[in-house]
């Protein structure tokens, strides 16, 4: 995978990256169009080049791209042509809604006014595999996070208003980034499954959603699994 900016030679080098893929049997992983300038449009590209080599047709695994933010500053006829590219490509697009509102219109001494996240209901109506993730976490990019997806997909709801009705929503943090990794039979639950799952206390999604439930009981193999934090202190090693 990269990161892909506009230049004249980006329909190029994504015929290269393509053509080894292609060869070598891999998937492909974008960061994409990480802007709110609406110009950015590789988006559309990696669609383009997607068809234009055939990818979906033979079968070659999942194109996933990220970020996506600039979608959302586009002309309602570009960004139709873009949706129907990327539902005919097959592509599975990542929202990362904390750190993209984090660092999207961010200007210092000046209120944000966008929230910088891709268009992911407009793509779920297509049939596009949607998902969130958290990108970023306690790093130069996102000083925030615990690399928990259910503050991921907490935040999402709000964000995104994955809420009347949630739907299948829920999807989008468990399911539909499991298929898109090519992990079979998890992110659901279901006779004959793996037991890998996480139990919360709330009773509906707004008592899930409302606190961070910290008591959740984790449940690997069957067997329920420690869940203590470690301290910060223990995690010093890890940044000398």
């Amino acid at each position: 995978g990269c990161v892909t900016y506009m230049s004249p030679n980006l329909p190029g080098g994504l015929d290269s990256i393509f053509r080894t893929a292609l060869a070598s049997g891999l998937p492909l992983d974008f960061h994409v169009d990480e802007t709110l300038d609406p110009t950015a449009d590789s988006l559309r590209l990696i669609a383009e080049a997607a068809i234009r080599h055939g990818w979906r047709a033979n079968g070659d695994g999942t194109i996933v791209v990220g970020h996506c933010c600039s979608l959302s500053m586009q002309a309602e006829d570009v960004v139709q042509t873009t949706l129907d590219r990327i539902a005919e490509a097959g592509l599975a697009v990542v929202s990362l809604p904390m750190c993209n509102m984090y660092l999207q219109d961010r200007q210092a001494g000046r209120t944000p006014r966008r929230r910088g996240v891709t268009l992911l209901h407009e793509m779920k109506a297509r049939g596009i595999a949607v998902m969130v993730a958290s990108d970023n976490t306690r790093d130069p990019f996102y000083a925030y996070g615990d690399l928990d997806m259910l503050e991921t997909y907490r935040e999402a709801t709000r964000i995104l208003h994955f809420d009347h009705p949630v739907g299948d929503w829920p999807r989008a943090a468990t399911a539909t980034p499991a298929e898109a990794c090519g992990f079979a039979g998890r992110g659901v639950i279901g006779p004959g499954l793996a037991a890998d799952l996480v139990v919360f206390r709330g009773r509906s999604w707004t008592e899930l959603l409302s606190r961070p439930q910290s008591d959740r009981t984790v449940i690997r193999g069957g067997r329920a699994i420690d869940t203590t934090l470690p301290d910060y202190r223990d995690l010093d090693r890890l940044w000398s």
